[in-house]
Formats: structure tokens, sequence, C-alpha cells
């Protein structure tokens, strides 16, 4: 464009300076059949070339905007005229546009899919009332040693980045900075023990992964720090839970001593146009540790399998019934040269984990190995929905010292039902990748301005859970569960929860009832997460 505007300028410069030297010159004689030519407006030609030079300028405009148009990416406007500037083609190919939105925290993603990137967290403010009858606590791990205490503490605080690179690996990177502990293993021996002055927070990853995905034949291979395939609640993210905590079935089985979390390697995929799930993998046993996210012995290893399907599965009515069935096989962590496990539960966590009331816990025995199975049963019908699991646990050849006398297989289980109906009309969703329920959309998010009241959207549940760590001579305890909550969701992203739980507590101790009684407590919470 620039060399053609040069030439018509030169040449419309000879042309004037030509027409001038002609008029200038004695006008010749023309054949009487020609009649003489008009004169030449000068004034007229420079308008004109004025003109074809305001095109020019205009056209070189239009072709720059077309070219930095290309180079954010191509669509069928401009696809045909990527043809003419093989450079810009290729400068798009190499860097190609990013765009940055809202899906439920900041994402960026490029135009061609192949990468994104996730910045989000979450966090949950507790404030926990407690109330017992006489000697229902004793013995059984409150922070004065006696009985239980109220509390104000952060549940969770996480940070987190997820995303995907060359579009076939999804990477998770996550990390937990109210995690507590006690930096004096002698305060915190036994359950009772004052742990207070001792407590710290310190970070530790959770999810910290990548996944593989279109693996041929296997579908999807996860390494790294995850939740393994054992457990519909405990596979169901904390943003997700229907109450402020999970079952017994967490602490006892699920995740004890890990948050969950477990180090090793997952093969995964749907079946049946997404209408079931298997997983299979192999980890080392940190579920007795640490939340570190590792294990260090020889052996402690695992094995954890799982299958779901949908009986039904009608989108249109919100109408789907999930069964299921899970299995792991775990070597004991070993501790002076002895596979030892312990058995423990809480429910709502007045303090940071190690401070956190124990209502049932078996202590510490030995054991050659653990077997655990798990049953699952969920469904959603319009504004109700509910789910239920069992869990069972056999420790082989327990004893309560190395060389102690076998006490057989220490059996012990837990199990749970819920329900929970939205007031508001919505229904829940379900995770058909995953098996399991996922984020609450509200139809209206809450709001109060200029005279406008949207409700957000409000669920009431309820829920029975029970354990029994009373076997083969050891009295662990046995708890029934009584849970009511209400969830008030402001938005996708933020929610208010309130929970009354009243659990009864029972012991094998003869006739004194030491131990025994019922235990209340109120729960409030607010949780935000992106």
């Amino acid at each position: 464009m620039r060399n053609l505007r040069k030439h018509l300028a030169w040449m419309c410069s000879a042309g004037l300076m030509c027409g001038a030297m002609t008029f200038a010159e004695e006008p010749q004689r023309l054949p009487q059949n020609q009649t003489q030519p008009e004169a030449v407006d000068i004034e007229d030609v420079a308008t004109r070339v004025g003109l074809l030079q305001e095109r020019l300028d205009r056209l070189e405009a239009e072709n720059a905007t077309l070219k930095q148009s290309m180079m954010q990416g191509v669509t069928p406007a401009n696809a045909e005229m990527m043809s003419a500037y093989p450079n810009a083609a290729a400068a798009a190919d190499a860097k190609p546009a990013w765009k940055t939105g809202w899906n439920n925290g900041i994402e960026w993603a490029s135009e061609d899919k192949q990468f994104k990137v996730h910045i989000g967290g979450r966090t949950q403010f507790d404030t926990i009332w407690v109330g017992q009858e006489d000697h229902a606590l004793d013995g059984a791990g409150g922070i004065s040693g006696s009985k239980a205490q109220d509390a104000f503490a952060f549940r969770r605080a996480r940070l987190r980045a997820d995303g995907t690179i060359y579009e076939t690996i999804d990477y998770v990177a996550e990390f937990d900075f109210v995690n507590s502990g006690s930096v004096d293993p002698n305060a915190s021996g036994s359950p009772g023990a004052n742990t207070v002055k001792n407590t710290i927070n310190f970070p530790a990853p959770t999810d910290l992964y990548f996944k593989f995905k279109e693996v041929p034949w296997v579908g999807n291979v996860i390494v790294g720090l995850y939740k393994d395939p054992f457990g519909f609640e405990h596979l169901t993210s904390s943003r997700y839970l229907n109450f402020m905590e999970r079952s017994y079935n967490q602490d006892l089985f699920a995740g004890p001593n890990n948050n969950g979390f477990i180090p090793g390697v997952t093969l995964m995929n749907t079946y049946g146009d997404e209408s079931g799930v298997w997983a299979i993998g192999a980890y080392k046993n940190n579920y007795n540790s640490n939340v570190f996210g590792y294990d260090i012995g020889d052996g402690n290893y695992a094995t954890s399998a799982r299958l779901t399907y949908l009986l039904i599965d009608d989108k249109e009515c919100h109408q789907l019934l999930h069964i299921g069935a899970a299995g792991s096989i775990r070597d004991p962590n070993t501790i002076n040269g002895d596979g030892t496990l312990r058995f423990r539960a809480r429910d709502l966590r007045n303090g940071p984990a190690n401070l956190a009331t124990v209502y049932a816990d078996s202590g510490f025995f030995n054991t050659d190995r653990q077997y655990l199975s798990g049953l699952e049963l969920a469904g959603i019908n319009g504004p109700w929905s509910f789910q239920g699991e069992w869990m069972g646990s056999w420790a082989t050849n327990a004893r309560l010292t190395p060389l102690g006398k076998s006490l057989g297989t220490y059996y012990s289980t837990g199990s749970y039902a819920e329900v929970h109906y939205f007031l508001t009309g919505e229904s829940r969703d379900y995770d058909r990748k995953a098996g399991v329920f996922t984020r609450i959309i509200p139809d209206r998010n809450f709001r109060w301005k200029n005279g406008c009241y949207e409700p957000g959207a409000w669920q009431v549940a309820f829920r029975y859970s029970t354990a029994n760590l009373n076997s083969q001579g050891i009295s662990g305890g046995n708890l029934n569960g009584y849970t009511v909550g209400l969830n008030w969701f402001l938005n996708p992203n933020m929610k208010v929860q309130w929970n009354y739980a009243i659990t009864e507590r029972s012991f094998n101790k003869g006739t004194a009832h030491v131990d025994d009684g019922l235990i209340h407590q109120y729960g409030m919470r607010l949780a935000h997460d992106f």
C-alpha cells in the first residue's frame, strides 16, 4: 500500500507539471473537423488527488486492524483473509489469544482450548457451642480433659491453582493453611492431654496431582496426592457438603489422620455414556500417619477401587438414582516394627484437629492387615435428594501389644442416611465424571438492594449416623448421631450453614456407664470458595 501511494503521487505530480507546461505554450492549430480541448482545472485535479490519498489512508488503517484481529485468533469472517497474510497466520498459531473470565473463580483460557489456568481457594469459618450430660465426656479427649469447650476456628483455609496444559493434561495444586499439630510430643500422647499451648497451624498439601486424559484403554491416569476412590461422601468436595462435617465414616475409615488425601496412582474412567464410573489405584499408606502427603516405611501399601452406576438418570425431570460399591486393602503403618491402627470419631470440630473432642476411640492396637468395604446409595427427585453409606473394616490378628495375645479379627463399622429438601425449589447437580454431588446453583442469588429482595437458595437437611468400635474386647465406643441442618446458599460461591447435633455415646464397661450420655452441639459456618 505504501509503495502504491508513492507511485500514484508521483504520477499525479508529473501529470500536473506536464499539463502546466502544455497550457503555457502557444496552442497548436487543430484540423477543421476537431474542436479545441477544454482547459484542465488544476484545483479540481488536486482535490481528486487529496480524496485518493484519504482513501488510501483509510485502506491502510483497515488493513492494520485486520492484521491485528487475525493475530488474536481465526474466525469464519477472517479465515479466508488469513491466506493473504501468511506471516500473520503463523504468528496467530504461535501465540493464541487468551480470554479472561469467571468460572467460579478467575480463569484464563486460550482460544484453541489447549491451555487453562484457574486460581481459587476456600475459607470456612466455624463457631461451635457444646454441652453434655454429666460424665458423658469423661476420658473422651476434651480440651480440658473432662469436657468439651466452645470454639471459634477456621475449619479450612485453602489456596488453589488448577487448569490444563496441551489439552490432555490437567493439574491441581492446593494447600490448606490451617492444619494443626503439637510441637511437644509428650504433651499430645493421650486423648485428653492439654495441648493448647503447643498447637500450631502449618500449611499442608491437599490435592496436588496431574491427570493424564484420553489415555488409550484406561481413559485417565492420575498421579500425585488426592483422594483415593473409596466413599461417596469422602469424594464429595467439602465445598459441596450438606452438613458442616461428614459422618463418622470419614474419621474412622475414609480419611483418618491424613485429611483423606493419599499419594499414589489411579486409573479412572466413565462407561455407559457416563452412566457409571470405575476407578482403581495403588497408594503408599499414610492413612494413620500424617497430612503432608508422604509415607516412609517398608511396605505400608494400599489398594482402593470403586464402581458406580446410575439406575435412573432423567435430566429433564431432575431425577437420578446412584448406586456404588468400593473396597480397600491396606497395610497398617509400622510402629516399633509392628503394624498399628487406631480408630477414632469426632463430630463438629470444636477447635483445630488435634484439639477437637474425640467421641469414640479404640486406642492404638497392632494388626497384620486391614480390609474395608463400602456401599453407596444416593438420589435426586426435583428439590429432594438423599444419600447413605455403609462401611465396614476388618483388622486381622488384632492384639493390644506387639507380643500380646491375638484378639482375632477386630471388626468396626459405620453408616449414615440423610435427606435434603430445597425450600426455594432448586435441584441438586451431579458430576457424572466423578460419580458425586457437586455445586449448588441458586435460581436467584441473594440480594437486597433498592427495595428488591432475592432469597438465594434455602435447604433443610437431616442425618442419622452410627459407629461401633466395641469389638473383640476393645471398648472403643458406640455412637448414634442425629443432625439437623439449615443451609443458605447466597450464591454459587458462598453459603451459611447451621447444624444442631445430638450424639448418644455408650461403652461396654459393665454397669458403671462411665462416658455414657448425650452430647449436644450447635454449629454455624460461613463458607466461601472461588
